[in-house]
Parts: C-alpha cells; sequence; structure tokens
C-alpha cells in the first residue's frame, strides 16, 4: 500500500494544528481579559482548530483524483529563503515591534516569491500592516507592543 504524499503533507500539517493549538492556550492574557469574548488566545485557538479538522477531512476522506507531485517543478529555494524570513521575524518582532517587523517581513516575503513591482510591495505591507494594526489597537483594544511607534508617539 502506498501512501499519497498529499496523505503525508496533510498529516504533517495536523501535526504542525496541534503544536500550534497547544503553544496558542499557553499564550498568557492580562487577567481582566481573562473572560473576555475575544482576547490574545482567541485566534490563534481557533485558527488551531480549524487547521487539524481540514487536514483530518484531508487525511481521512478518500481521494477522487491522485495527485502526482513533480519534484523537479518545486522551488525549494524559495521556500529556503521564506522559512530563513519567518524565523528573523520571530526574533525581531519583540525587538523592533510589530508595525516595523511585520512590513519587512511582507516586503521580504513578496520579494522572494517573485514580485518586483515596488509600489505594489510597499502597498501591500506598510499600510496593511498599519490597519491591521488600528483595527487590534484602535478597535478591539488590544495592546501590541510596538517599540517604534511608541517612541514615535502613536501609541502610548
Amino acid at each position: 500500500m502506498k501512501i499519497s504524499s498529499v496523505k503525508i503533507i496533510s498529516l504533517l500539517f495536523f501535526i504542525l494544528s496541534a503544536f500550534y493549538l497547544y503553544t496558542a492556550h499557553q499564550i498568557q492574557v492580562f487577567s481582566f481579559d481573562e473572560n473576555a469574548p475575544f482576547n490574545a488566545k482567541t485566534f490563534p485557538i481557533y485558527l488551531g482548530y480549524v487547521g487539524m479538522f481540514f487536514a483530518a477531512l484531508k487525511i481521512l476522506l478518500p481521494e477522487k483524483i491522485k495527485e502526482e507531485v513533480d519534484h523537479k517543478v518545486l522551488d525549494y529555494k524559495k521556500v529556503f529563503f521564506l522559512i530563513i524570513i519567518m524565523i528573523f521575524y520571530g526574533f525581531t518582532i519583540l525587538r523592533v515591534g510589530f508595525f516595523l517587523s511585520t512590513s519587512i517581513f511582507l516586503l521580504l516575503a513578496y520579494y522572494f516569491l517573485g514580485e518586483r513591482r515596488w509600489k505594489f510591495m510597499l502597498l501591500f505591507s506598510f499600510p496593511f500592516v498599519g490597519l491591521f494594526m488600528f483595527l487590534l489597537h484602535g478597535l478591539l483594544d488590544i495592546y501590541l507592543r510596538d517599540p517604534l511607534l511608541k517612541f514615535l508617539g502613536i501609541i502610548g
């Protein structure tokens, strides 16, 4: 019996989602935020459950069409670069802050994935991260530590 590569990848995604769910439960929230309907743990926990659900569906349901992966056309170099910049992002987000580190991460990811239009890259990094930060910080009242924006006086 041969196990398809799609099932193996789905199993790896299931394990990754389970680990993500475990670490999401370890997130500490403020005491006044424990019983809030939406806090820092809510979205990561739901994301972990959703990832496990879809991976389990892909594993358990039969495949209608056998999907063969041609490893010769896959670009592992881009995957390697994305893993490197994700690790860099993880190390810099606490020191530099959410806004700058996420925007730079998106710029680098767009570049490594082949996008070369700088207007497009800048438009879909800095403004979108700013809008997302406004939604979290301004509307949902979720505090994100950001030394740069605090230094500039944008957040308190």
